[in-house]
């Protein structure tokens, strides 16, 4: 009687998607009834808004250093970015900035937020297709 031939099958390692869904919540955009509005002072808009936090990093280089000032205070920044966009990270960062009637002052809230964009895409898609890993994610600010 012959040996069994075994047919070697062959083994396929499975492709694998590994999301960081709380990053890919943080970045992503809301609608119009969650987005941030800012203001210079009660009753008085500025007529912007922002609807993701790329958008809001967007917002901090141009709105005048007034409405930094009063939402940062009122903690309305850290509020929206902890409540609605889930990022309690970076709303503790956010109440850490001190207050100042300086352009030091807006660059600190920009620089924290971009930083905190930048952490976020670099963690929020991990592709792994048979034995490679492929980093994925897009690092434009």
């Amino acid at each position: 009687m012959p040996p069994k031939i075994r047919k070697k099958r062959k083994i396929q390692k499975s492709r694998g998607l590994e999301v960081n869904t709380e990053a890919v919540r943080i970045l992503r955009t809301v609608g119009d009834e969650e987005a941030f509005y800012f203001y210079e002072a009660i009753g008085k808009s500025t007529g912007e808004s922002a609807r993701s936090l790329s958008d809001f990093l967007e917002k901090t280089k141009s709105v005048k250093l007034e409405s930094l000032l009063f939402h940062l205070q009122r903690k309305d920044f850290q509020n929206w970015i902890k409540k609605i966009l889930g990022d309690s990270k970076l709303a503790r960062k956010m109440d850490r900035i001190c207050p100042s009637h300086d352009d030091e002052f807006r660059t600190k809230i920009h620089a924290t937020v971009e930083n905190r964009i930048k952490e976020l895409r670099g963690s929020s898609l991990t592709l792994l297709v048979n034995e490679e890993l492929a980093i994925v994610s897009s690092n434009t600010t």
